[in-house]
């Protein structure tokens, strides 16, 4: 057990190994972490511009959350402060010494599959500025070109365009999407629970006219590549519009728990205990009989923004064919 995190965690929590959580902690900011080129106006600068790269996190403000920013920090050894405000928690790193020393380290030996374009352009634009080519105008050129190359399903929108920047130059073409590189094996299985922590929803579909109450586990992405992967890991769930859903006991039962009882979730452990909770009421059909009880019970979570609540209703145009076997089989 990792007893050095203890003060910042139950240890029984987290992965086995040292190297579980840390592909745990890519999987996770694959989904929810991000490594931005900002370009900012300071006239005082060579040539009216600030470059800065970083490193983020930002997560709902909650005790999870926090907990895993801790984590995230002393696992990647980053000496910065924690931004906690009413609505959200963030880590931020900026330091140039850190993201060359730590950071960068870090996501070279545990690398994103999904965000290894930004990670790249993210490590060229430290390095550069390091070796002070910024100063050059050759090299504030080159690296504004990189920071506009990207692939453009893969930027975060920017308030200035390119020829904000640079009006007298031509607009670079963007790159192809590079194809994500996966872990394989064990690996694999701690990066998807990162993901699962980050991207992941647990909840129940509650139907008042049938009085049923139906859990689900649901995956969220545009690229469809990471949901196949979870899919082929958890031998379970169907994939529409851009989300892997498992739905009902079944397969949760199975499949997921089996899963998430091996690879733990960090951010949503609070969330997925009181799932879990719900879950053992529904399978032993206590919902027959209490039905007003279990549903206020997943009313007050998601209240309290731990799950989230969609009724099959909620989204038609991507009702898997689980979810549309089951509006027969109750009609």
């Amino acid at each position: 057990m990792l007893y050095e995190f203890k003060d910042i965690a139950d240890v029984k929590a987290l992965p086995a190994r040292l190297s579980e959580l840390c592909w745990h902690i890519t999987g996770f900011v694959d989904g929810d972490g991000s490594f931005p080129v900002v370009l900012s106006p300071i006239p005082d600068k060579k040539f009216g511009w600030l470059v800065q790269p970083k490193f983020e996190v930002e997560l709902r403000n909650n005790s999870d959350s926090l907990t895993t920013l801790k984590l995230i920090q002393r696992v990647i050894g980053l000496r910065t402060t924690i931004l906690q405000a009413e609505g959200f928690v963030k880590l931020n790193v900026t330091n140039r010494r850190l993201l060359l020393e730590k950071v960068i380290p870090f996501f070279c030996r545990y690398r994103p599959a999904l965000k290894q374009s930004e990670f790249r352009l993210f490590k060229q634009v430290t390095e550069l500025l390091e070796a002070k080519k910024h100063l050059e105008e050759s090299g504030f050129k080159q690296i504004v070109r990189e920071v506009f190359s990207l692939p453009a399903n893969t930027e975060q929108r920017r308030k200035w365009t390119f020829k904000d920047v640079l009006p007298e130059e031509q607009e670079p073409p963007r790159r192809d999407q590079a194809e994500p590189v996966f872990p394989e094996g064990a690996e694999l299985r701690h990066y998807l629970a990162g993901f699962i922590d980050a991207e992941g929803a647990l909840g129940f579909a509650v139907i008042p006219e049938t009085r049923t109450i139906t859990p689900y586990v649901t995956l969220t992405h545009s690229d469809v590549r990471v949901l196949r992967r979870a899919q082929q890991v958890l031998q379970a769930g169907a994939i529409s519009a851009g989300r892997l859903q498992v739905y009902g006991v079944d397969g949760i039962k199975t499949k997921v728990v089996p899963f998430l009882e091996k690879h733990r979730l960090i951010t949503k452990r609070t969330a997925y205990l009181r799932f879990k909770e719900i879950l053992e009421l529904v399978a032993e059909g206590e919902h027959k009989k209490r039905f007003d009880e279990i549903a206020s019970m997943v009313r007050s979570m998601n209240d309290r923004g731990i799950l989230r609540d969609h009724t099959l209703g909620a989204h038609p145009e991507m009702e898997s064919e689980d979810m549309a076997q089951h509006r027969k089989s109750v009609a």
